[in-house]
This record gives C-alpha cells, structure tokens and sequence, in this order.
C-alpha cells in the first residue's frame, strides 16, 4: 500500500527523493537541453529539494518506508524559484558550491526556464507543482490527487516539459493547456486546474 507524506525530510530522505527525480528526470526533453549530463541534473535537483525542503512543500510517496515518488510545491503564492530567493533564504554556501561546479551555460538557460512561470500565471493565489517523478506505477497520480486534495482552495499550475508522455495523465486529472511556449528548441505546456483560465 502507498502512504502520502508531507513532512520534513531528514538527509536519508532528501538523498533517496534525489534518486527518483534524477531517474525521472534524466530523459525529460527541456533538461537534456539544459544539463550537460546526469551528474549535473542530480546536481541540481539535490539543490532544488534542500531549498524547497525548508520554503515549500514536499510529498512523498511511501511503501514500507521507502520512498517510491515525490513531488515539490511551493508555498501558496510564494513567487517561483531563482537564485536570488535561494540566497535570501540563508543557502548562500550550496548556491555558491553549485555555481562554481556548474556550467555557466547551464544557468543561464535556467534563468530562461525560470521566466516561464513568472511570465504566466502569477497574478491570482496559486499552488504551483515544481516537479513530480516516480519508480513506481500509479504513485504520480496519487501524489498529484492527494495535492489537489490538500491545496483545494485555489488553483494548481504546473509545467509540462514532456508532452508526449504526460499529456493523457494530467488531462486525466482534469488539468487544461493555458498555452504552450518553446523553451530552448523544447514544447512546453504550462497547465492549470482553474475552470477561470481557458486556453
């Protein structure tokens, strides 16, 4: 059986969400086009889950106590995640350890990938999904329905990067295309659950 969790993670914890992410993650089309390789994305992404750890939301799905699915929310219209809130949020020794190991290139094409959210949708209150990834069969729909659930007071936003693979699950969970934008040569749904916000 599947248990959703919404705590704190200690540093067992953050290590094995790093692994599933990087494993869902690794093919995605917009981060091939960002990281260089792997070990870069696991970079980032252990970056992404201590930041949000501590200024956001993390679920878990869990079967006997081990982690098969994550997925990162930020604060309810917390603004998007950059490297200037990161920095203000007392990350100042990881933000400077990620730069210097990094390729430059990579963060400017995150800067980019960071406007899509800013540009879109942060006019109203929102909760906005980060990232979703899992090992195991049907834990994504029960993390995004425990999220929905949980965060039913205002509406959902999220980015899809792999539209070929994931369009039939969020449809399924009654998420609409606002639009879709090219990011660096890659397709890129941004998404909702707001009957307000039709395409």
């Amino acid at each position: 059986m599947i248990v959703i969790r919404d705590k704190k993670l200690d540093k067992n914890n953050l290590a094995g969400t790093t692994d599933i992410l990087t494993a869902a993650f690794k093919d995605d089309p917009l981060y091939q086009a960002i990281f260089q390789n792997e070990r870069e994305l696991r970079r980032y992404l252990k970056l992404m889950l201590d930041y949000f750890n501590e200024n956001g939301e993390i679920h878990t799905a869990v079967v006997n106590d081990e982690i098969v699915g994550v997925s990162i929310w930020n604060f309810k219209g917390t603004p998007f995640f950059s490297i200037r809130n990161a920095l203000t949020s007392g990350m100042f020794g990881e933000i400077f350890k990620f730069l210097m190991i990094t390729q430059v290139k990579s963060l400017i094409k995150l800067k980019n990938e960071g406007l899509i959210t800013e540009r879109y949708h942060y006019k109203r209150e929102h909760h906005y999904l980060f990232m979703i990834g899992s090992v195991k069969k049907g834990t994504g729909r029960l993390l995004m329905e425990y999220a929905i659930g949980k965060f039913s007071e205002c509406p959902i936003y999220l980015e899809n990067s792999n539209i070929k693979d994931n369009k039939i699950f969020y449809e399924r969970l009654e998420f609409h295309s606002i639009k879709t934008i090219d990011v660096m040569g890659v397709s890129v749904d941004l998404l909702t659950n707001s009957k307000g916000d039709q395409p």
